[in-house]
């Protein structure tokens, strides 16, 4: 016997009725544990030296990947707080464009680089807006970023081979970069999708802006270009943008207090 079409969609309507009134019972008063993983592009701005630079001269963001360990904590059905504990880095890329084969394209740019490592301890609180009828909703949220900055400095250079004396040109690109290292407190906000599965994890996407408030490391870079020197000094601040790919366990209440059986 055919299922009438009034039938039909009273039956999808009861089915996404009990499918939101399970995902509203997992969000109440809820705890929840995940990892993540992801990449950041790492900012820095000129601050002194030279204010002209050569054409051929690049300063890029430094891509750095970040792991991080999450606990999250969902209040109700709009709001929920985070912390995590993360593993990433910050520093400088700076590069020269060469003249490069049609055939081979790494050798396009002569790149060098400084990397410091960074132990982050964000503590977040996102809204979140409703699902929709396949269980994706957007979140927002905003926070404090307590970050701890490996204290040194790193030399780097490239050196170029002068063709046919075989002699090289210690001056480049060089770059010292420095870090006193110690505790900083950063500012996050972010945007993220998230996709609630039926047995109550979640996998959730999303972009974050981190804004420091201070120096963090310094660069200063030189180059000789057609035997005319340049130098240029950089400061970082933590200041980044990052994709992040988070997944959480099924909720539950590690925290709960368990019932004494009594005589």
């Amino acid at each position: 016997m055919p299922i009438k079409p009034t039938s039909m969609k009273k039956l999808i309507l009861l089915s996404a009725s009990l499918i939101t009134l399970l995902v509203n019972a997992q969000e109440t008063k809820s705890w929840r544990f995940g990892a993540s993983f992801g990449v950041n592009g790492n900012q820095s701005k000129f601050s002194g030296g030279m204010t002209d630079a050569n054409a051929r001269f690049q300063q890029n963001a430094f891509a750095t990947p970040s792991l991080d360990f999450i606990i999250r904590y969902d209040y109700n059905n709009h709001w929920m707080a985070m912390s995590s504990l993360g593993f990433t880095s910050t520093g400088y890329e700076f590069a020269l464009a060469e003249n490069y084969s049609l055939l081979d394209k790494s050798k396009q740019f002569s790149i060098i680089n400084s990397d410091f490592g960074k132990i982050e301890m964000p503590a977040m609180v996102f809204y979140k807006f409703n699902p929709n009828c396949k269980n994706t909703r957007w979140l927002i949220g905003a926070g404090l970023v307590p970050t701890i900055v490996d204290g040194k400095t790193v030399n780097s250079s490239f050196d170029k081979t002068n063709e046919g004396s075989g002699s090289t040109n210690s001056n480049y690109l060089t770059s010292t970069a420095s870090s006193k290292g110690g505790a900083y407190m950063m500012f996050r906000w972010s945007v993220a999708r998230e996709k609630v599965f039926k047995s109550g994890s979640l996998l959730n996407a999303a972009l974050i802006f981190n804004l420091g408030f201070s120096e963090m490391t310094t660069a200063n870079v030189k180059y000789t270009i057609d035997n005319q020197l340049y130098e240029h000094t950089f400061t970082g601040t933590g200041n980044f943008i990052g994709l992040r790919i988070n997944y959480f366990l099924k909720p539950g209440t590690p925290f709960a207090k368990k019932a004494v059986a009594t005589k």
